[in-house]
């Protein structure tokens, strides 16, 4: 049996904390434990009833979040670089990330839960105790971790790939894949960043088959994906923090909503609805006017620091269209109309954060339909996360059977739209997909299944 898991996006959240007079800013973004201990606890049981004799589980990619954190500000290095290209200094600052990310209390209780799966162990509830109880797992029991896009670094060097799998209870420092393939069932497992221009260095030929291996450069260049999230999403609370300060930004409920939405941001999809989600007004906490009076000055500084760099202007014309850097440009020059009650400047600046940050996703599926797999009929299935958005889409279909296009979700936040992009809400999600071999199934089938679901308090 195979189980599968991506975006599971363990962060450092320790720097983002704002403390002060008995009230505490912060958003946990790493899921409970007690999430991954009863998946795993499930899987033990679901082993037992096929009577199968093996297990492993994939997590396909963006395991470690090394993008989210403004640890990166201490100084000015920064990943944008190929992974041959890393040098010393910049192993030396990824594996501190790795050591503040494992740290953080959730994550250090789930990689715990990980390293004794990797023992065949794991913990079993005991109704007639009340208690969680250490047991044997059922049957031989492997990890199996792909590299994703916001962890691409940890194919980096011999050191970060040895800790990051002893982290979670694997030896030796050999290189994490980019795909999983499997003959029973017959399935193609990637991390999905493939399919998405923004995220990867290459760009697949279009109306051409897939290959199953792809040019590593794809995989081993920084991207455009890496600078909107370290040097966008992620600098603008560090800028914010720099402009209003902690006191100031504790005291004001205005400051302080906003400082969460910077914080909470990378749950919303698609991340070019940046300025839409910092604009929402539908918690009635504050107007439009008022959250776009706050975020003026913090925008102006981040133009002014990120105009000239060269990395970030090179993607952005070549990902979002040709012409963008001269939308730069205009940003620049409308926000000098003045922030407060300026609904034209306000509107405009919208669509132009909207391209600037990448704009439109792409849409996997009609990637997925094109993987030369498909194509001559060698897989059934092809999982793929990174959108965070669950799906299960038929590819193709003829004599030989259906095909499956399944979007491995998350397990985290998630933040929703309405269909005009213009509100918000919050929910939790969890995404797990199990394969079954012909041998787990009565009718000497492969299948799967595939489970999705939402959590939401109010």
């Amino acid at each position: 049996m195979i189980a599968v898991i991506s975006d599971l996006h363990f962060e450092e959240e320790a720097s983002d904390v704002i403390s002060g007079g008995g009230k505490d800013i912060i958003f946990r973004r790493n899921l409970d434990p007690k999430a991954y201990r009863s998946f795993i606890a499930h899987m033990a049981d679901e082993l037992r009833r096929r009577d199968a004799k093996s297990f492993e589980l994939i997590i396909a990619g963006d395991l470690f979040d090394f993008s989210r954190t403004t640890l990166w500000f201490r100084d000015e290095l920064r990943p944008y670089v190929s992974l041959d290209e890393v040098s010393p200094e910049l192993e030396t600052k990824v594996l501190g990330l790795l050591e503040a990310i494992a740290a953080e209390p959730p994550v250090e209780k789930t990689l715990e839960l990980f390293r004794n799966l990797s023992n065949g162990k794991y913990l079993a509830y005991d109704r007639k105790a009340q208690k969680w109880n250490e047991q044997e797992f059922p049957c031989p029991a492997k990890i199996t971790c792909l590299a994703g896009n916001h962890d691409r670094l940890c194919n980096a060097t011999s050191r970060i790939r040895s800790r990051i799998r002893e982290l979670i209870g694997l030896k030796g420092d050999q290189a994490f894949p980019h795909y999983a393939l499997f003959d029973d069932p017959d399935v193609l497992i990637r991390h999905g960043h493939e399919y998405d221009k923004n995220n990867f260095a290459i760009d697949l030929p279009d109306n051409k088959p897939i290959p199953l291996k792809i040019d590593e450069a794809g995989y081993s260049q920084a991207n455009f994906g890496d600078v909107i999230t370290i040097d966008v999403a992620v600098r603008l609370p560090f800028l914010f923090r720099r402009k209003y300060g902690d006191d100031r930004i504790l005291k004001d409920c205005v400051l302080s909503s906003l400082y969460l939405r910077l914080l909470q941001f990378d749950d919303v999809r698609p991340q070019s609805s940046l300025l839409d989600y910092m604009l929402d007004v539908s918690s009635g906490g504050f107007s439009a006017e008022e959250a776009w009076e706050k975020l003026v000055p913090i925008i102006e500084d981040h133009l002014a620091e990120i105009h000239d760099n060269k990395f970030f202007r090179y993607w952005l014309a070549k990902r979002a269209k040709p012409w963008a850097p001269a939308e730069l440009d205009l940003a620049r020059g409308l926000l000098k109309l003045g922030g407060f009650r300026n609904r034209p400047a306000r509107e405009a600046a919208r669509k132009i954060s909207h391209f600037m940050m990448g704009g439109e996703p792409d849409q996997p599926q009609l990637y997925a339909m094109r993987e030369e797999l498909i194509q001559n009929n060698k897989v059934r299935l092809v999982l793929a996360g990174h959108t965070h958005s669950p799906d299960v889409c038929l590819i193709k279909s003829d004599q030989e059977g259906d095909r499956f296009y399944i979007n491995t979700g998350t397990r985290r936040n998630v933040i929703p739209s309405t269909p005009d992009g213009r509100t918000f809400g919050r929910m939790r999600a969890l995404t797990y997909v199990t394969l079954y071999s012909k041998s787990e199934q009565d009718e000497s089938c492969n299948s799967f299944d595939y489970w999705t679901g939402f959590t939401k308090d109010w």
